[in-house]
């Protein structure tokens, strides 16, 4: 933790931090260091994935970094529409089974809300499950977000926590020593608690590296570095600066439309993913998915079908049954002796 700085007997400012301390023999034992080249460990929690490729796990750090207005903040939250729903969102995969923290220290509420709000419309959302857990700081010092990020990290019942933005973790982003400082406390934070951590961090504007001491630091510590760069034609490209336990994923672009409060990507077809609710696909569609889902099985019971229509639609639960309400209000479903089945005389 940071402390205040004091002056030494010249008057001079010493370093505004605690100093670790040198190891002595007679406290530590450094055989807990040891590491037993033929320990076989459990399976890596890998949380996140892009195209297949493991960006980040538990115990690490994965830096998402991109000058203002690159759209970090939407690739932020779109890794968490992805935690929260189950599925990709803007080509994300994340795997959690506890909470996903957001540490907000850059916007105002109305934004914050803007972009929570805009993140539920992606996920077919009508409300943020309680497992999304929102802190907006950007009132407090750098010694409490501190302090809070400590807290958040030593509640077992959070398991990815994500800092936008990470600067405002450090006073000086140039001072090598505070950032030494905020490092190890983050290692140590790592070491002793079972959570990832994703900090979005600006890159200067000059240059295409994350910016200062700050930034260098944790491009070296972290899992992997994620870049997202704005385009002349109005897309992002998320790109790979560094996969330290995969190899890099193939870059691509996204470009959001803010008319339809949505995106479209350059390395998938767009239609599924513009198509959030029911009532945007045609019946023609419709049938094409019922026929595959009744082929299995001919009758479900609406939990099953909830289940069936969330694997072949590729959506949230949420949509399914939305979508299963729907469906009977359309007459491409009836209910026959409690089952669910089609509708005899529909064409297929």
């Amino acid at each position: 933790m940071l402390a205040k700085g004091k002056k030494n007997a010249g008057g001079k400012n010493q370093p505004a931090f605690e100093t670790i301390q040198p190891m002595n023999d007679q406290a530590t034992n450094i055989d807990i260091f040891l590491l037993n080249p033929n320990i076989e460990l459990p399976p890596e929690n890998i949380i996140l994935t892009i195209q297949g490729k493991t960006v980040l796990s538990t115990k690490n750090v994965s830096v998402i970094s991109g000058k203002p207005k690159s759209r970090k903040s939407v690739v932020a939250h779109s890794i968490i529409g992805s935690a929260i729903s189950g599925r990709s969102v803007l080509g994300f995969e994340t795997k959690i089974q506890n909470n996903v923290v957001l540490i907000d220290t850059e916007q105002s509420h109305h934004d914050l809300l803007r972009s929570l709000n805009r993140m539920k419309s992606l996920c077919s959302m009508e409300i943020i499950p309680e497992k999304l857990k929102v802190y907006s700081v950007r009132q407090l010092n750098v010694q409490q977000i501190q302090s809070l990020l400590k807290l958040l990290c030593e509640d077992v019942n959070n398991e990815l926590i994500i800092i936008d933005g990470a600067l405002d973790l450090i006073n000086n982003m140039n001072d090598v020593e505070e950032t030494k400082a905020i490092i190890d406390l983050i290692k140590k934070i790592l070491v002793e608690h079972n959570v990832a951590l994703i900090m979005i961090i600006h890159q200067s504007k000059t240059t295409n590296f994350t910016i200062g001491h700050f930034g260098s630091y944790f491009d070296r510590f972290s899992q992997s570095v994620i870049d997202v760069t704005k385009l002349e034609n109005g897309n992002s490209k998320i790109s790979s600066a560094m996969m330290r336990s995969d190899g890099d994923f193939k870059p691509f672009e996204f470009y959001w439309n803010y008319n339809i409060n949505n995106y479209t990507l350059d390395w998938t077809e767009p239609e599924n993913m513009l198509l959030n609710k029911p009532e945007d696909w045609n019946d023609d569609k419709h049938k094409e998915k019922l026929t595959k889902i009744f082929d299995s099985q001919p009758s479900y019971n609406y939990t099953q079908l909830v289940a069936a229509c969330k694997k072949e639609y590729e959506k949230s639960e949420y949509f399914s049954k939305n979508l299963i309400k729907y469906l009977f209000e359309r007459e491409l479903i009836v209910k026959d002796d409690k089952q669910i089945i089609l509708k005899s005389q529909i064409p297929f």
